[in-house]
């Protein structure tokens, strides 16, 4: 028996927008995330674990032992929030394991609610997709809960309060109790998947029966992070951090080496030394897999943590691989193959610009002069984040320019052409820093430390803007593209003095260049990271020539294929908007954001 008084303070929260998170009594979970019309409700004898986990993807639920009388406070919760609302959904879901079957049943009214029917019917019949003998039935009738239990709410009582109460049996086609199997990848999918039908259904019901607060089904999701979910975040951002992966991937005698290959003419391979490995990537490794993951109930917080610790597994594995060819391999399978797309794109960059821009007679920028345009940028976005400390420093350690977190980093031999200079800095303080600054601001640390493969947008992006403002040049994309040849060269067996007299004696690229490009693609035991900057150009012009929001990519640091998942997090007010650059606000970023939009070639991005 749930107390009166407990029932009382659920609904006054209600009443009061606030969220409930309550144990109920005999070991039941009730969770509201929000104000939200409706409820997913599961009643067990033996509590299940896994179809419990069904349920705890959506933003408001009630789990409870079937021998508990959950009736008031199910009357109480539909009446207070109808109050508000006009209307509730109470959804009961029960498990089907008979022999097998892979039919769901749908247990409704008669003419009510068809748009949510409907669209719970077509959610179930497109799971085909990952279980072909999947159907779906539905079935007209006063009887819409699990047989061997009495109705929730009496029909006659339920709409009095103000409720409609379908029934879902679900066929648990993820497990085989009988053999003790859980097929937890199709689980994973599945759960996601099911997730998603159960919001769009809510939607269609919010929409017609409701006073809709909600514009979009992704708004439905879960709003509140839970304890769980921020502790695994944080240690998989600190195992991320520890192990440091391109610095101990880049050799730190490059120069010395580049002098000893011009001084045996370019004939024998350089010998590259790295950094000490100062951890264990076994220890790692079990810290990563000790991290509660698994019970992560959000499907999309799942997929962004478990991708993650995928990359920083294989990371690990390459670090003890380094020097050999597994590295290379395992780095193929981190990285992706090269699109043909990519290579086309890198053959048609060098076929129209063959040779480099010759820019020695250029006006020329120091490291003082560059820094004193870059500060000017730094101080703009303090302003926007003042709880952040950004800045910039010149450095004897540094070659040419890079950030690191909040910090614009400066070689203080910096020799560049004046003409680059507003390009760079829209590179590296209008993108770097600042979608760095974006994630900072946000709950999750991977929205800063980085998704799986956030480089490739990254740099994509950061090439964008300098296209944006009228910087790109040819000898911008030339690198670009000779990054592709390279690392598609070593893929199909290439030695480095090989990859290097192609850059040099095909592609036209000065021998320090192509020492250059040749170096971070061998490096470890062979790189093609170096790959992805032109295919993340390449996938943002696609992404805003088909409609996307470029606005959207400044949110943190994450890949193209996470930009879903972003605009549902954004949908759900986990994550706030971004600070936008301000170049964005320039006449000639507008007229060439409009030519993405119209869709260009890639060597159009000159003109």
């Amino acid at each position: 028996m749930i107390s009166e008084k407990l029932i009382n303070t659920i609904c006054k929260n209600l009443e009061e927008e606030l969220p409930v998170s309550e144990k109920i009594t005999e070991g039941g979970e009730l969770h509201i995330d929000k104000l939200l019309p409706y409820i997913c409700v599961y009643r067990y004898k033996e509590k299940d674990i896994n179809f419990s986990g069904l349920l705890k993807t959506q933003a408001s639920y009630l789990v409870v032992k079937d021998t508990v009388d959950i009736t008031n406070l199910l009357e109480c919760i539909s009446k207070t929030i109808s109050k508000q609302l006009n209307a509730f959904l109470i959804i009961e879901m029960w498990p089907l394991r008979q022999d097998h079957d892979a039919e769901f049943e749908i247990f409704c009214p008669e003419a009510k609610a068809p748009a949510t029917i409907a669209a719970f019917k077509e959610g179930f019949d497109e799971l085909r997709v990952i279980y072909p003998e999947i159907s779906a039935t539905v079935s007209d009738t006063h009887s819409r809960h699990p047989e061997h239990l009495d109705p929730l709410i009496e029909i006659d009582e339920s709409k009095e309060s103000g409720a409609l109460i379908i029934g879902l049996g679900i066929p648990t086609i993820y497990e085989r109790p009988e053999e003790n199997q859980l097929f937890s990848i199709f689980y994973r999918k599945f759960s996601s998947r099911f997730s998603e039908i159960v919001k769009r259904a809510v939607y269609e019901f919010i929409r017609v029966q409701t006073s809709n607060p909600f514009n979009h089904y992704l708004m439905l999701g879960k709003t509140n992070l839970d304890r769980i979910t921020l502790q695994a975040d944080q240690e998989l951002a600190e195992i991320s951090e520890r192990m440091s992966f391109l610095l101990r991937t880049t050799p730190v005698n490059a120069t010395q080496e580049w002098e000893r290959f011009k001084e045996n003419k370019f004939k024998e391979k350089p010998a590259f030394n790295y950094r000490l490995i100062a951890l264990d990537p076994e220890q790692e490794k079990r810290k990563l897999y000790q991290l509660p993951i698994d019970k992560v109930d959000d499907p999309t917080l799942s997929f962004i943590l478990r991708d993650k610790r995928l990359e920083i597994e294989k990371q690990l594995t390459m670090l003890e691989e380094r020097g050999t060819d597994n590295f290379r391999f395992i780095g193929e399978s981190l990285y992706g193959t090269i699109k043909p797309e990519v290579l086309e794109g890198a053959a048609a960059i060098l076929k129209k610009f063959p040779n480099p821009d010759d820019r020695s007679d250029m006006n020329r920028f120091d490291c003082h002069e560059f820094a004193k345009y870059a500060q000017e940028e730094i101080d703009y976005y303090q302003e926007k984040f003042p709880k952040l400390e950004l800045g910039l420093e010149i450095r004897k350690d540094v070659a040419g320019i890079m950030v690191s977190k909040t910090k614009l980093l400066i070689s203080d031999k910096l020799s560049m052409d004046a003409s680059r200079c507003d390009a760079l800095v829209q590179h590296e303080v209008a993108t770097h820093i600042l979608t760095y600054c974006n994630g900072k601001r946000q709950p999750l640390q991977q929205m800063y430390a980085g998704f799986s493969g956030y480089d490739k947008l990254q740099e994509g992006l950061a090439v964008l803007a300098e296209y944006l403002v009228n910087g790109l040049t040819i000898n911008r994309l030339r690198l670009l593209a000779g990054r592709v040849e390279a690392a598609n060269s070593l893929v199909n067996g290439a030695s480095f003095i090989d990859t290097f007299d192609m850059l040099h004696n095909t592609y036209n690229f000065t021998e320090y260049t192509s020492y250059y490009i040749t170096m971070r693609i061998y490096r470890g035991g062979g790189l093609i990271k170096d790959a992805v900057y032109l295919a993340g150009l390449l996938n943002i012009m696609d992404y805003i020539k088909d409609g996307g929001n470029i606005e959207t990519l400044y949110t943190g640091k994450f890949n193209t294929n996470h930009v879903n998942l972003i605009e549902e997090l954004l949908h759900r007010n986990i994550i706030q908007k971004p600070v936008l650059p301000r170049f964005l606000e320039r006449n000639i970023a507008k007229k060439r954001l409009q030519k993405l939009k119209d869709g260009i070639h890639l060597t159009e991005l000159l003109n």
